[in-house]
């Protein structure tokens, strides 16, 4: 699944298979635990939705066959061209992420639907369960992480590349849209149940170093970093 870079399609095109895609699988192929992911859950909370270079949509009940049938019915879309379909597997110690992917041509320009089986390097879509909300938005009625959750997973990039000065910026720009609604001693506590306070801490060092920018709200979020980030 080798990918164009620094290609991000505008909001107006991944949107619109957004409008397609869930709604088939949700309602077509019924998979109950369907949900928004990826850069597309800051979009859902932000008045301007983001470019992007794919869609991502978490479940665990997706298989192949629907996948196969979620790409012909995008390849019936005006301006739409369909690429291939793949489904790649990782291994994390015992459990085994499955990632299926389509590619496609959206008035042109490369775009990749992805859906995922496991999230945070092989933990059940579960976890987020108690953290999902529906929204209304683009005409649809969307499941997604909550404020607190999406800042969590945004904050949980894996080792070594962690935290890019490009995602961060995105990330301050969500946090300081709804910033009045965050609760980031919420986000802590998402993080504590988790497992996850170590790993994130790291990434936000790792950014204060790299990049010199921090992340709005960090010392609430991980307390005591302060500390560190001097």
């Amino acid at each position: 699944m080798k990918r164009p870079q620094n290609i991000r399609a505008p909001p107006k095109a991944w949107v619109k298979v957004l409008q397609v895609a869930y709604p088939f699988l949700r309602e077509t192929e019924m998979i109950g635990d369907l949900a928004l992911f990826g850069s597309q859950a800051l979009s859902v909370y932000m008045r301007n939705p983001l470019r992007s270079k794919d869609l991502d949509l978490l479940s665990a009940q997706v298989s192949p066959p629907q996948v196969e049938r979620l790409a012909e019915e995008l390849g019936t879309m005006k301006g739409m061209e369909i690429r291939t379909t793949t489904t790649l597997t990782r291994t994390f110690g015992p459990r085994k992420m499955t990632t299926h992917a389509i590619e496609l041509r959206v008035d042109g320009r490369p775009f990749f639907v992805e859906l995922f089986d496991l999230i945070l390097d092989g933990q059940p879509p579960s976890i987020l369960q108690p953290y999902v909300e529906m929204i209304r938005r683009w005409k649809l009625e969307i499941w997604t992480p909550n404020l607190e959750a999406t800042i969590a997973l945004r904050l949980a990039f894996r080792q070594p590349e962690g935290i890019s000065r490009f995602n961060a910026t995105r990330l301050n720009d969500f946090i300081n849209e709804n910033r009045g609604s965050i609760r980031f001693n919420r986000v802590a506590s998402i993080l504590q149940e988790w497992g996850l306070e170590d790993w994130v801490e790291k990434n936000l060092l790792d950014l204060q170093q790299r990049n010199k920018l921090r992340i709005i709200g960090d010392s609430r979020i991980i307390p005591g970093i302060q500390k560190k980030l001097k």
